[in-house]
């Protein structure tokens, strides 16, 4: 069966997003060319489990962590599962495969001192600088993913209500309120952006200044050159802003179900994460405050 079959599939029908559809598309393009060059095997649907845990161990040996070889792994029982269904094989080889075990990382957010560092940097005066600026706020201070932020529309904007939609995950839907100063913000930018010939007939929010929708790897780049600056922490990544807003959110007292809509995490277990990383806090209040102290 060809792997467009399936690219359908999870595209039209899964409603994958487009980093995931780009991501299993590599994961199992990567693992059809393996089973060529070291089985001559070019029909996937005749692989079995061996197979598959041949493949693994391979890549264990490059260096790879358990949880990029995992993520693999998924895009390979989603497969299977796909040829399972459509009548091309009778049991999936995935069936008992177990994920590696993996050391679960948390990430540290920034403070809110080093925040507010990174808003002084900020520069308005020119359309990057202007960009940059309200990709950094709305990272902030809506949580939203690399992703979703860079399929934001200019429709997407509602200002009468002060909010945004979002296409988050299976391209499913979310409105997320926004702040007054990040609404002036967003007018500045598009103050900056209106002037651009070539972008008046984009519609996404971020373009460059050939009109052309911005790239992961600007959002990154953009991120890492002002969080740098002022942490040093080892991770400085778009993530490390949606854990700190949470973070920053519940140390205020915000209700975690709130945070949890905002995010667009299907589960609570997945905001409870963001959880985590209060418990220094906790253990500094509960030693401050406590009678017995």
């Amino acid at each position: 069966m060809s792997l467009s079959a399936f690219n359908d599939y999870i595209r039209l029908e899964k409603r994958f997003s487009p980093h995931t559809l780009n991501a299993y598309r590599k994961d199992l393009d990567h693992f059809a060319a393996y089973c060529k060059s070291h089985y001559q095997l070019t029909n996937l649907a005749q692989v079995e489990y061996p197979i598959i845990r041949e493949w693994i161990v391979h890549l264990s040996s490059t260096g790879l962590k358990s949880q990029s070889i995992n993520r693999k792994c998924s895009a390979l029982k989603s497969y299977f599962l796909f040829l399972q269904k459509i009548g091309e094989i009778d049991q999936s080889p995935m069936q008992f495969h177990r994920q590696l075990k993996t050391t679960p990382k948390l990430v540290v957010p920034l403070t809110e001192k080093e925040f507010r560092a990174v808003i002084e940097m900020y520069d308005h005066s020119h359309f990057e600088g202007a960009r940059d600026a309200l990709i950094l706020e709305l990272l902030y201070t809506t949580g939203m993913r690399r992703a979703e932020l860079l399929s934001l529309t200019l429709d997407a904007i509602d200002r009468n209500n002060r909010q945004l939609q979002v296409v988050g995950k299976r391209n499913k839907t979310r409105i997320i309120p926004l702040l007054p100063k990040v609404i002036s913000q967003m007018d500045g930018y598009l103050a900056h952006r209106n002037q651009i010939e070539k972008a008046k007939g984009s519609k996404w929010l971020f373009v460059n200044r050939k009109g052309k929708e911005l790239n992961p790897s600007h959002i990154y780049k953009c991120v890492t050159a002002y969080l740098s600056k002022v942490s040093t922490k080892e991770k400085v990544s778009p993530h490390v802003l949606r854990h700190t807003f949470a973070t920053h959110l519940l140390n205020r007292g915000a209700d975690i179900n709130s945070i949890k809509e905002i995010l667009g995490h299907k589960s609570l277990s997945s905001t409870q994460i963001y959880a985590k990383v209060q418990l220094p806090k906790m253990k500094q209040d509960y030693l401050t405050a406590h009678p017995r102290a």
